[in-house]
Protein backbone atom coordinates (compact mmCIF):
# COMPACT_ATOMS: atom_id res chain seq x y z
CA UNK A 1 0.00 0.00 0.00
CA UNK A 2 1.56 3.42 -1.03
CA UNK A 3 -0.14 6.16 0.91
CA UNK A 4 0.11 10.40 0.20
CA UNK A 5 -2.19 11.87 2.67
CA UNK A 6 -4.98 14.36 1.41
CA UNK A 7 -7.82 15.99 2.86
CA UNK A 8 -11.00 13.97 2.62
CA UNK A 9 -10.20 11.06 1.37
CA UNK A 10 -12.62 9.20 0.88
CA UNK A 11 -12.52 5.14 0.54
CA UNK A 12 -11.12 4.73 -3.14
CA UNK A 13 -11.07 1.17 -4.90
CA UNK A 14 -7.67 -0.96 -4.76
CA UNK A 15 -4.96 0.43 -7.43
CA UNK A 16 -7.16 3.56 -7.97
CA UNK A 17 -6.88 7.24 -7.09
CA UNK A 18 -9.50 9.16 -5.31
CA UNK A 19 -9.53 12.92 -4.03
CA UNK A 20 -12.65 14.85 -3.35
CA UNK A 21 -10.78 18.05 -1.80
CA UNK A 22 -7.71 20.05 -2.43
CA UNK A 23 -4.38 18.58 -2.04
CA UNK A 24 -2.70 15.31 -3.08
CA UNK A 25 -4.81 12.06 -3.60
CA UNK A 26 -3.61 8.77 -2.37
CA UNK A 27 -3.31 5.87 -3.95
CA UNK A 28 -3.72 2.41 -2.81
CA UNK A 29 -1.79 -1.07 -3.84
CA UNK A 30 -2.25 -4.68 -3.58
CA UNK A 31 0.83 -5.45 -3.64
CA UNK A 32 1.61 -4.26 -0.53
CA UNK A 33 -1.62 -3.78 2.14
CA UNK A 34 -0.36 -3.00 5.19
CA UNK A 35 -1.13 -4.36 8.55
CA UNK A 36 -4.63 -2.92 9.63
CA UNK A 37 -2.75 -1.41 13.08
CA UNK A 38 -1.10 0.95 10.91
CA UNK A 39 -4.75 2.53 9.84
CA UNK A 40 -8.26 2.68 9.90
CA UNK A 41 -11.49 3.87 8.31
CA UNK A 42 -12.95 6.76 10.16
CA UNK A 43 -17.05 6.70 9.99
CA UNK A 44 -17.23 9.70 7.93
CA UNK A 45 -15.24 7.90 5.37
CA UNK A 46 -11.77 9.91 6.24
CA UNK A 47 -8.59 7.99 6.56
CA UNK A 48 -6.30 7.75 9.48
CA UNK A 49 -3.22 6.30 9.50
CA UNK A 50 -0.37 6.38 12.50
CA UNK A 51 -1.62 9.10 14.36
CA UNK A 52 -2.82 11.41 11.60
CA UNK A 53 -6.43 12.08 9.21
CA UNK A 54 -6.62 13.42 6.40
CA UNK A 55 -8.83 16.32 7.01
CA UNK A 56 -6.65 19.92 6.60
CA UNK A 57 -5.63 21.55 3.31
CA UNK A 58 -1.98 22.00 4.41
CA UNK A 59 -1.99 18.47 5.84
CA UNK A 60 -0.17 20.15 8.80
CA UNK A 61 -2.90 21.47 11.03
CA UNK A 62 -2.35 21.90 14.91
CA UNK A 63 -3.34 18.16 15.54
CA UNK A 64 -1.17 17.22 12.84
CA UNK A 65 1.92 18.68 14.36
CA UNK A 66 1.50 17.55 17.61
CA UNK A 67 1.85 13.97 15.71
CA UNK A 68 4.78 14.90 13.90
CA UNK A 69 6.65 16.24 17.28
CA UNK A 70 5.58 13.18 19.31
CA UNK A 71 7.46 11.02 16.02
CA UNK A 72 10.34 13.27 16.64
CA UNK A 73 10.47 12.43 20.32
CA UNK A 74 10.61 9.35 19.61
CA UNK A 75 12.97 9.87 17.43
CA UNK A 76 15.18 11.62 19.63
CA UNK A 77 14.58 9.75 23.19
CA UNK A 78 15.36 6.39 21.12
CA UNK A 79 18.78 7.95 20.14
CA UNK A 80 19.43 9.49 23.59
CA UNK A 81 19.16 6.38 24.90
CA UNK A 82 21.55 4.43 22.31
CA UNK A 83 23.84 6.81 23.10
CA UNK A 84 23.89 6.40 26.75
CA UNK A 85 23.39 2.63 26.24
CA UNK A 86 25.49 0.93 29.38
CA UNK A 87 23.53 3.55 31.34
CA UNK A 88 20.70 1.43 30.72
CA UNK A 89 21.22 -2.12 31.21
CA UNK A 90 23.31 -4.35 34.25
CA UNK A 91 26.79 -3.50 34.89
CA UNK A 92 29.09 -3.58 37.58
CA UNK A 93 31.70 -0.61 36.97
CA UNK A 94 30.33 2.00 36.92
CA UNK A 95 28.38 0.75 39.81
CA UNK A 96 24.35 1.02 39.86
CA UNK A 97 23.37 3.23 42.51
CA UNK A 98 19.66 1.74 43.28
CA UNK A 99 16.94 2.95 45.50
CA UNK A 100 15.97 -0.43 46.21
CA UNK A 101 17.51 -3.77 45.78
CA UNK A 102 15.26 -5.33 42.82
CA UNK A 103 16.44 -7.71 40.52
CA UNK A 104 18.98 -6.67 38.21
CA UNK A 105 16.99 -5.96 34.64
CA UNK A 106 18.38 -4.21 31.74
CA UNK A 107 15.87 -2.11 30.60
CA UNK A 108 17.62 -0.90 26.86
CA UNK A 109 15.53 -2.84 24.77
CA UNK A 110 12.40 -2.44 26.96
CA UNK A 111 12.43 1.60 26.68
CA UNK A 112 13.02 1.54 23.19
CA UNK A 113 10.14 -1.00 22.53
CA UNK A 114 8.09 1.06 24.66
CA UNK A 115 8.86 4.18 22.43
CA UNK A 116 7.77 2.04 19.03
CA UNK A 117 4.34 1.51 20.71
CA UNK A 118 4.05 5.26 20.80
CA UNK A 119 3.76 5.25 17.04
CA UNK A 120 0.78 3.14 17.03
CA UNK A 121 -0.61 3.75 20.33
CA UNK A 122 0.28 6.54 21.44
CA UNK A 123 -1.56 6.93 25.21
CA UNK A 124 -0.21 3.45 26.04
CA UNK A 125 2.83 3.58 24.64
CA UNK A 126 3.61 6.67 26.49
CA UNK A 127 2.13 5.45 30.06
CA UNK A 128 4.61 2.01 29.57
CA UNK A 129 7.71 4.39 28.66
CA UNK A 130 7.03 6.50 31.50
CA UNK A 131 6.92 3.50 34.18
CA UNK A 132 9.83 1.83 32.82
CA UNK A 133 11.69 4.78 33.03
CA UNK A 134 10.54 5.06 36.54
CA UNK A 135 11.43 1.50 37.27
CA UNK A 136 15.01 1.94 35.86
CA UNK A 137 15.48 4.90 37.70
CA UNK A 138 14.66 3.42 41.11
CA UNK A 139 16.86 0.29 40.14
CA UNK A 140 19.87 3.01 39.13
CA UNK A 141 19.73 6.71 40.06
CA UNK A 142 22.61 7.54 37.88
CA UNK A 143 19.40 7.07 35.38
CA UNK A 144 18.06 10.53 37.06
CA UNK A 145 19.49 12.46 33.73
CA UNK A 146 17.29 15.28 32.84
CA UNK A 147 17.14 14.56 29.21
CA UNK A 148 14.99 11.75 29.90
CA UNK A 149 12.36 13.03 32.35
CA UNK A 150 12.08 16.22 30.03
CA UNK A 151 11.93 14.52 26.81
CA UNK A 152 9.22 11.82 28.40
CA UNK A 153 7.26 15.01 29.92
CA UNK A 154 7.40 16.15 26.06
CA UNK A 155 5.66 13.05 25.08
CA UNK A 156 2.83 13.79 27.14
CA UNK A 157 2.28 17.08 25.83
CA UNK A 158 1.73 15.92 22.40
CA UNK A 159 -1.45 14.13 23.87
CA UNK A 160 -5.08 15.40 23.24
CA UNK A 161 -5.55 16.13 26.78
CA UNK A 162 -5.73 20.33 28.14
CA UNK A 163 -3.97 19.26 31.55
CA UNK A 164 -0.78 17.52 30.06
CA UNK A 165 -0.39 20.09 27.73
CA UNK A 166 -0.46 22.55 30.36
CA UNK A 167 2.06 20.81 32.09
CA UNK A 168 4.39 20.37 29.40
CA UNK A 169 4.13 23.71 28.73
CA UNK A 170 4.90 24.70 32.29
CA UNK A 171 8.01 22.57 32.35
CA UNK A 172 9.59 24.33 29.46
CA UNK A 173 9.30 27.56 31.19
CA UNK A 174 10.86 26.30 34.18
CA UNK A 175 13.39 24.57 32.52
CA UNK A 176 14.43 28.05 30.61
CA UNK A 177 13.94 30.18 33.99
CA UNK A 178 15.81 28.36 36.23
CA UNK A 179 18.45 26.98 33.73
CA UNK A 180 19.23 31.19 33.08
CA UNK A 181 18.24 32.00 36.87
CA UNK A 182 21.44 29.51 38.20
CA UNK A 183 23.86 30.74 35.41
CA UNK A 184 22.66 34.20 36.50
CA UNK A 185 22.76 33.79 40.56
CA UNK A 186 26.32 32.00 40.13
CA UNK A 187 29.46 33.72 39.90
CA UNK A 188 31.59 30.60 39.32
CA UNK A 189 29.41 30.14 35.89
CA UNK A 190 30.89 33.39 34.62
CA UNK A 191 35.17 32.00 35.32
CA UNK A 192 33.99 28.57 34.97
CA UNK A 193 31.57 27.49 32.39
CA UNK A 194 31.17 30.38 30.44
CA UNK A 195 35.09 30.70 30.07
CA UNK A 196 35.77 27.34 29.00
CA UNK A 197 33.11 28.16 26.27
CA UNK A 198 34.55 31.19 24.89
CA UNK A 199 38.27 30.39 25.04
CA UNK A 200 37.61 26.81 23.69
CA UNK A 201 36.69 29.32 20.16
CA UNK A 202 38.81 31.78 21.28
CA UNK A 203 41.95 30.91 23.39
CA UNK A 204 43.02 34.37 23.96
CA UNK A 205 39.75 35.89 25.41
CA UNK A 206 39.42 37.69 28.18
CA UNK A 207 37.36 37.03 31.58
CA UNK A 208 35.46 40.25 30.65
CA UNK A 209 34.03 38.54 27.37
CA UNK A 210 33.83 35.64 29.45
CA UNK A 211 31.27 37.18 31.47
CA UNK A 212 30.19 38.97 28.92
CA UNK A 213 29.00 36.02 27.10
CA UNK A 214 27.38 34.34 30.11
CA UNK A 215 25.07 37.42 30.91
CA UNK A 216 24.28 37.02 27.29
CA UNK A 217 23.41 33.16 27.90
CA UNK A 218 21.65 33.69 31.22
CA UNK A 219 19.19 36.43 30.42
CA UNK A 220 18.43 34.19 27.00
CA UNK A 221 17.36 31.82 28.86
CA UNK A 222 15.41 33.69 31.34
CA UNK A 223 13.06 35.90 28.35
CA UNK A 224 12.66 33.08 26.62
CA UNK A 225 10.54 31.72 29.85
CA UNK A 226 8.91 35.36 29.57
CA UNK A 227 8.04 35.44 26.17
CA UNK A 228 6.38 32.51 26.53
CA UNK A 229 4.17 33.50 29.27
CA UNK A 230 3.22 36.39 27.16
CA UNK A 231 0.88 35.73 24.54
CA UNK A 232 2.17 38.79 22.23
CA UNK A 233 5.68 37.50 22.52
CA UNK A 234 5.16 33.55 21.79
CA UNK A 235 6.28 34.10 18.07
CA UNK A 236 9.87 35.99 19.71
CA UNK A 237 9.60 32.58 21.77
CA UNK A 238 9.60 30.52 18.84
CA UNK A 239 12.38 32.08 17.00
CA UNK A 240 14.88 32.28 20.29
CA UNK A 241 13.70 28.56 21.23
CA UNK A 242 15.47 27.89 17.94
CA UNK A 243 18.20 29.55 18.31
CA UNK A 244 19.09 28.81 21.36
CA UNK A 245 19.14 25.25 21.06
CA UNK A 246 19.81 24.88 17.74
CA UNK A 247 22.79 27.04 18.26
CA UNK A 248 23.62 24.51 21.36
CA UNK A 249 23.97 21.44 19.31
CA UNK A 250 26.23 23.15 16.57
CA UNK A 251 28.08 23.82 19.66
CA UNK A 252 28.39 20.95 21.07
CA UNK A 253 28.40 18.77 17.79
CA UNK A 254 30.66 20.70 15.62
CA UNK A 255 32.96 22.91 18.26
CA UNK A 256 33.10 21.38 21.56
CA UNK A 257 32.68 17.35 19.97
CA UNK A 258 31.40 17.07 23.95
CA UNK A 259 28.31 15.62 26.30
CA UNK A 260 26.34 13.79 23.22
CA UNK A 261 23.86 13.01 25.06
CA UNK A 262 22.29 16.08 25.06
CA UNK A 263 22.68 16.74 21.59
CA UNK A 264 19.01 15.24 20.43
CA UNK A 265 17.43 16.29 23.79
CA UNK A 266 18.24 20.10 22.51
CA UNK A 267 16.88 19.35 18.61
CA UNK A 268 13.53 18.48 20.42
CA UNK A 269 13.30 21.45 22.86
CA UNK A 270 14.14 23.63 19.57
CA UNK A 271 10.90 22.34 17.82
CA UNK A 272 8.59 22.19 21.28
CA UNK A 273 9.53 25.90 21.40
CA UNK A 274 7.43 25.78 17.81
CA UNK A 275 4.99 23.48 19.00
CA UNK A 276 4.34 23.74 22.65
CA UNK A 277 4.62 27.99 22.53
CA UNK A 278 3.72 28.24 19.40
CA UNK A 279 0.07 26.89 19.09
CA UNK A 280 -0.46 28.40 22.51
CA UNK A 281 -3.49 30.69 22.24
CA UNK A 282 -4.52 30.96 25.88
CA UNK A 283 -2.93 33.06 29.13
CA UNK A 284 -1.66 30.96 31.87
CA UNK A 285 -3.30 32.14 34.48
CA UNK A 286 -6.97 31.26 32.65
CA UNK A 287 -5.63 27.88 31.88
CA UNK A 288 -4.47 27.57 35.19
CA UNK A 289 -8.07 27.90 36.78
CA UNK A 290 -9.64 25.84 34.81
CA UNK A 291 -7.51 22.68 35.83
CA UNK A 292 -8.70 20.61 38.71
CA UNK A 293 -7.09 20.73 41.87
CA UNK A 294 -4.65 18.42 41.57
CA UNK A 295 -3.30 19.36 38.12
CA UNK A 296 -3.09 22.80 39.39
CA UNK A 297 -1.07 21.89 42.46
CA UNK A 298 1.25 19.74 39.61
CA UNK A 299 1.62 22.95 37.46
CA UNK A 300 2.63 25.02 40.21
CA UNK A 301 4.88 22.74 41.85
CA UNK A 302 6.46 22.50 38.24
CA UNK A 303 6.77 26.43 38.14
CA UNK A 304 8.13 27.49 41.65
CA UNK A 305 9.41 23.97 42.90
CA UNK A 306 13.00 24.34 41.95
CA UNK A 307 13.59 27.40 44.22
CA UNK A 308 13.56 24.59 46.72
CA UNK A 309 17.25 23.71 45.37
CA UNK A 310 18.70 26.35 47.16
CA UNK A 311 17.62 24.61 50.94
CA UNK A 312 18.39 21.44 49.46
CA UNK A 313 15.14 19.61 49.56
CA UNK A 314 14.97 19.02 45.70
CA UNK A 315 17.41 17.23 43.26
CA UNK A 316 19.94 18.96 41.27
CA UNK A 317 18.55 18.00 37.93
CA UNK A 318 15.10 18.03 38.50
CA UNK A 319 15.40 21.74 39.19
CA UNK A 320 17.41 22.79 36.02
CA UNK A 321 20.90 23.54 37.60
CA UNK A 322 22.36 22.92 34.02
CA UNK A 323 25.79 23.44 33.11
CA UNK A 324 25.78 26.68 35.66
CA UNK A 325 28.64 25.78 38.33
CA UNK A 326 26.18 26.05 40.55
CA UNK A 327 25.67 21.93 41.82
CA UNK A 328 28.08 20.56 44.07
CA UNK A 329 31.01 18.89 43.04
CA UNK A 330 33.45 16.10 44.40
CA UNK A 331 37.01 14.17 44.19
CA UNK A 332 38.00 10.72 45.34
CA UNK A 333 41.67 11.14 47.06
CA UNK A 334 43.17 8.51 46.95
CA UNK A 335 45.76 7.06 49.50
CA UNK A 336 48.54 7.89 47.56
CA UNK A 337 47.39 11.95 47.44
CA UNK A 338 46.06 11.52 43.63
CA UNK A 339 42.69 13.18 43.48
CA UNK A 340 40.40 11.62 41.06
CA UNK A 341 37.38 13.83 39.50
CA UNK A 342 34.11 11.63 39.86
CA UNK A 343 32.28 11.81 37.11
CA UNK A 344 31.02 8.63 34.69
CA UNK A 345 30.92 10.54 31.26
CA UNK A 346 33.69 8.69 29.56
CA UNK A 347 32.05 4.75 30.84
CA UNK A 348 28.32 5.88 30.21
CA UNK A 349 28.23 9.50 28.45
CA UNK A 350 26.18 10.93 31.28
CA UNK A 351 27.69 12.73 34.23
CA UNK A 352 27.03 11.20 38.26
CA UNK A 353 23.93 13.32 39.36
CA UNK A 354 25.46 16.20 41.21
CA UNK A 355 23.54 15.54 44.52
CA UNK A 356 25.52 14.79 48.10
CA UNK A 357 23.48 11.62 48.15
CA UNK A 358 24.52 10.15 45.22
CA UNK A 359 28.55 11.06 45.18
CA UNK A 360 28.17 8.96 48.71
CA UNK A 361 26.47 5.74 47.40
CA UNK A 362 29.31 6.02 44.57
CA UNK A 363 31.84 6.38 46.58
CA UNK A 364 30.68 3.91 49.06
CA UNK A 365 30.55 1.13 46.18
CA UNK A 366 33.84 1.68 44.93
CA UNK A 367 36.33 3.33 47.60
CA UNK A 368 39.55 1.44 48.61
CA UNK A 369 41.31 2.12 52.06
CA UNK A 370 42.61 5.27 52.53
CA UNK A 371 40.90 7.06 50.06
CA UNK A 372 38.41 10.30 51.02
CA UNK A 373 35.68 11.71 49.22
CA UNK A 374 35.53 15.51 49.14
CA UNK A 375 32.57 17.57 47.98
CA UNK A 376 32.54 20.96 47.34
CA UNK A 377 28.99 22.85 47.45
CA UNK A 378 28.42 26.03 46.19
CA UNK A 379 25.39 27.20 47.29
CA UNK A 380 24.77 30.14 49.75
CA UNK A 381 22.48 27.82 51.88
CA UNK A 382 25.16 25.14 52.89
CA UNK A 383 27.38 27.79 53.38
CA UNK A 384 26.02 29.29 56.16
CA UNK A 385 25.25 26.11 57.12
CA UNK A 386 29.27 25.21 56.87
CA UNK A 387 28.56 22.17 54.69
CA UNK A 388 29.70 22.91 51.45
CA UNK A 389 33.28 21.25 51.60
CA UNK A 390 32.37 17.70 53.34
CA UNK A 391 35.17 14.96 53.45
CA UNK A 392 34.06 11.27 53.82
CA UNK A 393 36.69 8.52 54.74
CA UNK A 394 37.38 5.06 53.79
CA UNK A 395 36.50 4.20 56.98
CA UNK A 396 33.21 6.02 57.46
CA UNK A 397 31.34 4.46 55.02
CA UNK A 398 33.00 0.86 55.16
CA UNK A 399 31.45 0.35 58.62
CA UNK A 400 27.59 1.51 56.60
CA UNK A 401 25.48 -1.89 56.50
CA UNK A 402 25.23 -1.73 52.65
CA UNK A 403 28.95 -1.78 52.44
CA UNK A 404 29.24 -4.97 54.73
CA UNK A 405 26.89 -6.86 53.11
CA UNK A 406 29.04 -6.61 49.86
Amino acid sequence: MFLVAAPCIRRPSFGQYEQVGPGLAVQFCLEANPPSVLYRWLPDGRLHFLGFTSMDPTFANRRNLFVIFRWLLVATQSATILTTWPLWNVRTSPPMLPVWNGPPISFGLLLLASLAVILFRPRLGIILHSAMLLAAMSLDQMRLQPEFISQAILLWGTLPSRTARLICRAHLIALWFFAGFHKLLCPGFYSGDAHWLVTSFFPGASPALSTFVGLVIAVSEISLAVMALLPTMRAYAVRLAYALHLGIVCILIFGLQWDEAVWAWNLALAVAGQVMIGSWKGELKLDFRRLKLVSRGAVAFILIGPFAYYPGLLDTYLCHVLYSNHAPVAWIRHADGQAEFVDTRPQLKVPVPQIHRLYEAHFQAIAEPGDRLEIFDPRVWYRWRRIDQRVITYESVSKHPARAAN
